[in-house]
């Protein structure tokens, strides 16, 4: 009853201390788990000190509770010595009532488990049920939500059509009144419209430093990007994770996207004639995927503001340039759209580069591990399983949402951190001191919105590293792939 009552305060099962329990106990090898059953049910148990003291460094929670209960353990096993043999039939005849007891509890406590066990199946069977509902909608909701942004890009390149239509018109019109003949004399003579003004190297500084003032780590622009590509993905609802999965169209939306996303991030306002005002400049938004840029004719001898998007290399770029026309090429498409020439690359001024870009953890891993995560039938099992391989870099909520195929992240997030401690692994979030945990565990720090999971074993006083930590009293470190499963503290999740 001693034993029991520490396992129960371990909250460990009978198959779970026989896990972790060494092979070998003193000299004699650990007993199989339906003899361990029987030993912890009092049978036999006197002439089993090794397994006693097993028992009690596993479930004890520190070495002074250890102590305490090896004492208290002897203490019984004495008494257990000096009891009378049998023969003594009052003696004998308690035993037997209390033996019998005992047993008709073990019994009813094997027929709560497989009541348990029968719930937990049912409980799993409804959250597939409900996931295969969700998924019904939301696919309906992607689908939806695909076609509106299809319409919305058309609208959108309506717009700049006529935007450009309008400048052309309004150039040809000046080139007309050029070539008119002069006035007669006496006449006043009409003033000609003269090419505008190209931007000076000041407007490119000044535009280059607000931005920099705006975002001078270059976290913003960081989060639109990874909003953008978030929306065009949706992988929510499409389970898609990669930039190679978006069809063109979807591609060719981005650069609209960003555009809406900074101008609602920055507070810029709305160019006269351009995408923005920066700083009471009209500046243009041109973004690729390809390294070159094409610069719209109204663009064209004003200021640019470049995004550069290499998901080969895994990183964005933002610079700004004048659009002048020594920097563009001559040759244009039949819209009037014209690339930079290499002295225009050469003269990009650079706000951030080579910045990477956020990354699914999915992209990341082998595709075996990936088909492994998405194979399990609820999403919450799909969550578990990322943490449980995903170990060690750091995983967006975007992820989390692609694998759950639903939205609520921080949820999901939660129920998996309570349970894969049972099997020593801590997952870390930016609350409370789990950036500090991380960072001195060496681990990528999360901020929020993002998570990183690792497993840990605990470790002696003599062992102590810098890379461990202290939970709930006891020292833990990284674990290696020979070390066993070990339950973490409670107040750790």
């Amino acid at each position: 009853m001693f034993l029991r009552s520490l396992r129960d305060a371990a909250g460990l099962s009978v198959e779970r201390l026989h896990l972790l329990m060494p092979d070998m106990l003193g000299e004699t090898a650990k007993p199989a788990v339906s003899t361990l059953h029987r030993r912890l049910r009092g049978s036999g148990l006197k002439n089993h000190r090794g397994l006693v003291k097993a028992v009690i460094d596993i479930c004890a929670a520190d070495a002074n509770e250890a102590g305490k209960a090896h004492e208290k353990a002897l203490s019984l096993l004495r008494e257990a010595w000096q009891q009378p043999v049998r023969g003594e039939p009052d003696r004998d005849e308690d035993c037997t009532a209390h033996l019998a007891k005992l047993v008709r509890v073990q019994e009813q406590l094997l027929e709560t488990r497989a009541a348990l066990g029968q719930a937990l199946q049912y409980k799993e069977r409804a959250e597939a049920e409900l996931d295969g509902r969700t998924n019904s909608r939301g696919d309906e909701r992607a689908d939806l939500r695909r076609r509106l942004l299809e319409v919305t890009g058309e609208r959108d390149a309506a717009r700049q059509s006529a935007r450009e239509a309008t400048q052309r018109i309004a150039a040809l019109e000046a080139r007309l009144a050029a070539a008119m003949p002069l006035s007669a004399p006496g006449q006043p003579q009409q003033a000609r419209p003269g090419p505008e003004p190209a931007p000076n190297t000041n407007d490119v500084v000044t535009v280059r430093q607000e931005l920099l003032r705006l975002d001078p780590r270059g976290r913003r622009m960081s989060a639109v990007i990874e909003q953008t590509t978030e929306q065009l993905l949706d992988g929510v609802h499409t389970g898609r994770y990669r930039w190679e999965e978006l069809t063109k169209t979807e591609k060719t939306m981005s650069g609209q996207i960003i555009e809406n996303r900074m101008r609602h991030d920055f507070q810029f306002g709305i160019g006269q004639e351009l995408d923005f005002q920066i700083a009471g400049l009209d500046v243009d938004l041109a973004v690729t995927a390809h390294g070159t840029w094409t610069i719209s004719s109204a663009a064209q001898n004003r200021l640019c503001l470049l995004v550069r998007l290499d998901h080969r290399k895994g990183s964005w770029s933002l610079g700004v340039v004048s659009a002048t026309e020594d920097v563009l090429n001559i040759g244009s498409n039949r819209e009037g759209k014209r690339t930079l020439n290499h002295a225009g690359r050469a003269a990009i001024d650079w706000i951030h580069r080579d910045v990477p870009l956020p990354v699914n953890v999915l992209d990341r891993l082998p595709s075996d591990e990936v088909r492994a995560i998405l194979a399990e039938m609820t999403g919450q099992r799909r969550v578990n399983e990322l943490f449980r391989v995903a170990q060690r870099q750091l995983v967006t909520r975007a992820s989390v949402t692609t694998v759950a195929r639903q939205e609520d992240a921080p949820k999901r997030v939660r129920e998996a951190r309570a349970r894969l401690a049972a099997e020593g692994i801590l997952v870390l979030g930016h609350q409370g001191s789990h950036q500090e945990i991380a960072r001195t565990l060496e681990l990528p720090v999360p901020e929020k919105g993002t998570w990183v999971s690792v497993r840990l074993a605990p470790t002696t006083k003599e062992a102590v590293t810098t890379r461990s930590v202290l939970l709930s009293g006891t020292r833990w470190r990284l674990a290696t792939p020979q070390d066993e499963p070990s339950p973490l503290p409670a107040t750790t999740w």
